[in-house]
């Protein structure tokens, strides 16, 4: 899922995030906009998981920061698997931990890394690019978290 800004240069498998980063993380970070919102709407209907690429020391200090941690029963991270994005399995992991069908789950994503890897799960795609003029192969695709048709559906689901 795609709820933090995303880094400068995304750390490589095992690589610890560059200290600055954590430093910066650690004095405050904002969640992307509607972030916290679309979690609180579905966390007490469906399953929900982070599955990042990220080492877990950056995704720990990510989620802490923006204060978000508390709505993860689950965070699996680059090193709780053998192969990373694009491969599909940190989210065949997750589907795993969340007991749910991959093929009945939704990956949030903001890159083609992360969407290949969801669709390689079997998962339905929604994209949120945090980049400008990043296209993304996704099955539906927001602007924003806080999207007003991304925010009904999260509230029928």
């Amino acid at each position: 899922m795609v709820f933090v800004r995303a880094v400068r240069r995304r750390p490589r498998v095992g690589e610890t995030a560059p200290r600055p980063r954590r430093v910066e993380l650690a004095s405050g970070a904002d969640a992307l906009p509607g972030a916290r919102a679309l979690v609180e709407r579905l966390k007490d209907r469906v399953p929900i998981a982070v599955a990042s690429n990220s080492p877990r020391s950056f995704v720990a200090a990510a989620l802490a920061s923006t204060g978000l941690h508390e709505l993860f029963d689950h965070v699996l991270a680059a090193e709780d698997v053998t192969i990373a994005k694009p491969a599909p399995d940190l989210y065949l992991a997750a589907c795993a931990v969340l007991r749910a069908d991959p093929a009945r789950s939704v990956a949030f994503e903001d890159s083609p890394t992360g969407v290949a890897a969801a669709r390689a799960a079997g998962m339905y795609v929604v994209g949120v690019p945090s980049l400008p003029r990043v296209g993304l192969d996704t099955d539906a695709t927001y602007p924003s978290l806080a999207d007003q048709a991304l925010t009904a559906w999260a509230t029928e689901t």
